[in-house]
């Protein structure tokens, strides 16, 4: 027992831990395929990896005479890239360190990510829902045809709302998508009710909040694409909120979620009537307040292809790649 008790403390002096796969979204400490140990850091860093790789990517992708329309078996995971850090990221958000304590062993058994942790990652996730990050280079949209015969969609693919023609915004409403529900779990609402009560210096869920209506309601767009974008991401957003308001089991989760659609609703509604988004979505936030329990809840966003288990034969499309690819090389083959 002695000698035993000599090993755990070593590694608790290392900060070597155990945890189960099943503590990966309440603890910054347990994710699963994620990197670092600053979530938020990382997360930016993988983004910048994804803009340089997305910039480069291009017909190299796949092998020669194969059908130029399975490039988007190469594109999706490239701009999916940054899911699984998003995920690890997240967890820092209404983030709890602990430890499987036991009474003697002299451990802290509990202890809520620090604020600085936390509001660095929120602002990490917020640069993935920037419509300059969601857009595809024209060079990759232009080389993406219908798909041939004997080529036909799989569910490694976009969905898309364009029939058998590339969709443009899909792949953005996918990845936002993914970030928000990330956000806006409704375990980790929850906490961050409890933890701004216990420490206000801690994120509440009303900034929370607030933030994503900032990230997606307040970005910028140079271009009409990015402005598309733009509105996708609204739609999401706003979607994840009614569907948070509807489904949360805790009372003030729903209470906080609900308000947060009312300023909201009178923002869009400000924008004027000439902006058919707008009252659109000011109209589905109108009926969801008004009629919460018979609004469809299914508008939120599509999942994205499957991606996890890493290694398994979703990935098939790796040993039709050319020997090097246009988005390797240079310092970048080992993201």
């Amino acid at each position: 027992d002695a000698q035993l008790a000599s090993i755990l403390s070593v590694a608790w002096g290392d900060d070597i831990r155990y945890m189960t796969g099943q503590d990966a979204s309440i603890s910054p400490q347990a994710d699963l395929w994620a990197n670092g140990t600053d979530m938020g850091h990382e997360l930016n860093r993988m983004m910048d990896v994804r803009a340089s790789a997305l910039e480069r990517f291009g017909v190299q992708a796949i092998q020669s005479d194969m059908p130029m329309a399975t490039i988007e078996e190469a594109l999706v995971p490239l701009y999916m890239h940054h899911r699984y850090q998003v995920e690890a990221t997240a967890s820092a958000i209404g983030g709890v360190e602990y430890t499987y304590a036991v009474r003697g062993d002299g451990l802290q058994p509990f202890r809520r990510v620090s604020a600085d942790m936390q509001r660095g990652a929120l602002d990490a996730l917020m640069r993935t829902l920037v419509p300059a990050e969601l857009t595809l280079p024209e060079s990759v949209l232009n080389v993406i045809p219908p798909r041939p015969p004997g080529f036909g969609r799989h569910r490694e693919l976009f969905p898309r709302y364009t029939g058998s023609a590339f969709d443009a915004v899909t792949p953005a409403v996918v990845a936002a998508g993914h970030t928000v529900a990330m956000v806006l779990e409704p375990t980790r609402a929850a906490r961050l009710v409890q933890q701004h009560t216990f420490d206000p210096s801690l994120p509440s869920l009303e900034e929370v909040l607030e933030g994503l209506f900032e990230a997606s309601m307040g970005a910028s767009a140079n271009t009409e694409y990015q402005a598309e974008v733009k509105r996708a991401v609204e739609g999401v957003v706003l979607a994840r909120v009614m569907w948070l308001a509807r489904n949360a089991s805790m009372p003030q989760v729903r209470a906080i979620s609900s308000a947060s659609l009312r300023r909201s609703h009178s923002e869009l509604l400000s924008r004027g009537q000439s902006e058919a988004h707008a009252q659109m979505l000011a109209g589905d936030i109108q009926r969801f307040l008004d009629r919460p329990g018979e609004v469809v809840t299914d508008r939120v966003a599509p999942s994205a292809p499957p991606g996890s288990p890493i290694g398994e034969p979703a990935l098939d499309w790796l040993g039709q790649m050319e020997p090097w690819c246009s988005w390797l090389g240079d310092g970048w083959d080992g993201f």
